[in-house]
């Protein structure tokens, strides 16, 4: 069970707002959106909504961690790393490294188009993210 289990099957199909698109879990991620595909029976329909925030390059996040190093460290939770960077943007960020996790990617993405339309003032912003193989970051403000 995931944390945001709401954002997986029917439930998010009823709380489209800008149409759902569907992928079944062996489905690659394309750019933040996801084609109709039709699932096996036996397998979890996950829908996902567009995200609305960018991703982060990989790159840029090893960059303004220090490679995930000790420096940029600045807390450990259940599910990750936190590490304070300054994005390119000049925006400072709380850059949060998950922890390697069985959960597909398109599970996780759908969580983050959750996540990612969620503005509420006692929530923190999220400002992007990151799916990289195994590596998986979430950025936010």
């Amino acid at each position: 069970m995931s944390c945001f289990s709401c954002c997986v099957e029917d439930d998010m199909q009823k709380a489209a707002d800008n149409g759902p698109f569907m992928g079944n879990s062996s489905a690659a991620n394309n750019g933040g959106y996801h084609t109709t595909e039709a699932a096996p029976k036996d397998t979890k329909t996950v829908v996902i909504l567009p995200i609305a925030v960018s991703t982060i390059p990989v790159d840029e996040l090893k960059e303004i961690t220090d490679n995930f190093g000790t420096k940029a460290l600045i807390g450990e939770g259940s599910h990750g790393r936190v590490y304070c960077g300054l994005l390119k943007s000049g925006q400072a960020a709380a850059i949060k490294k998950l922890d390697s996790s069985k959960q597909p990617d398109l599970e996780l993405l759908a969580q983050v188009s959750m996540v990612s339309r969620l503005k509420h003032e006692n929530v923190v912003e999220l400002l992007g993210y990151c799916v990289d193989g195994g590596l998986r970051v979430l950025v936010y403000c």
